[in-house]
């Protein structure tokens, strides 16, 4: 991965020597160990509730949950990375462009009254549009994908739904993720409904159905995905 010299000083000044492992308040510079003591924290803060400026769906709003989720972690919590950043073959949103990328994204959310009022099966469709999007841009150093799902259950919550990931969910969550930035929005769109219900109704075989739907439609795009027939989605 190319990255100018002020990144890749960003980078070293944010990573002990390994390259993998984040500096933190926590003074932990092995891996592993940060990774389980940060499971820890992030979910007890998430059991603690957010404040009101993270429940806006805004840029501003989006950042406020990361920001609650890592505090206890990095210092940085809530603000933008700096440098480029690259998973497996996908490279996310420049950094420089970061800003502007993600606040386009929550206008454009803003105009369909976030998804107040849709159906189910299109609420996810749409919701699977946004997060993949939010996902392309990838605005911290870590913790995005936990950002995301919070923030996708915020957006459920208000428009009528309870939206819910159990643990055998996180495999297929990061498959639709990554099907999502080069390909299509379904298997993301079929994972969110087959997690998501109506506010205070049970769950019922339908669940199960998309579940396995979800499952399908994910292994039909990895096996059909061929570089010269898709393209990466413009972002």
């Amino acid at each position: 991965m190319s990255r100018v010299t002020n990144e890749q000083a960003e980078f070293d000044r944010l990573h002990f020597a390994d390259g993998r492992t984040l500096r933190n308040k926590l003074g932990i510079s092995d891996f592993r160990a940060l990774e389980a003591s940060e499971r820890n924290l992030v979910e007890r803060r998430a059991m603690q509730g957010f404040p009101d400026s993270a429940r806006e769906m805004t840029y501003e709003g989006y950042k406020s949950i990361h920001r609650h989720l890592f505090q206890d972690v990095y210092s940085w919590a809530g603000e933008e990375r700096k440098y480029t950043s690259r998973k497996g073959e996908t490279t996310f949103t420049r950094a420089k462009m970061i800003q502007s990328f993600m606040e386009g994204i929550f206008k454009e959310l803003k105009k369909e009254n976030c998804l107040q009022g849709l159906p189910k099966d299109k609420f996810a469709e749409r919701a699977a549009y946004y997060v993949n999007n939010i996902n392309a841009g990838h605005p911290f150093n870590d913790g995005n994908g936990r950002t995301q799902r919070t923030w996708l259950r915020q957006l459920a919550d208000r428009a009528g739904y309870e939206f819910k990931l159990s643990t055998k969910d996180k495999d297929e969550w990061h498959r639709a993720s990554i099907v999502g930035f080069h390909q299509s929005d379904k298997p993301m769109a079929n994972l969110i409904a087959a997690n998501l219900r109506e506010r205070g109704k049970s769950q019922s075989q339908e669940k199960i159905s998309l579940q396995r739907k979800a499952g399908r439609a994910a292994k039909n795009y990895r096996e059909q995905a061929k570089p010269e027939n898709n393209p990466e989605r413009e972002r």
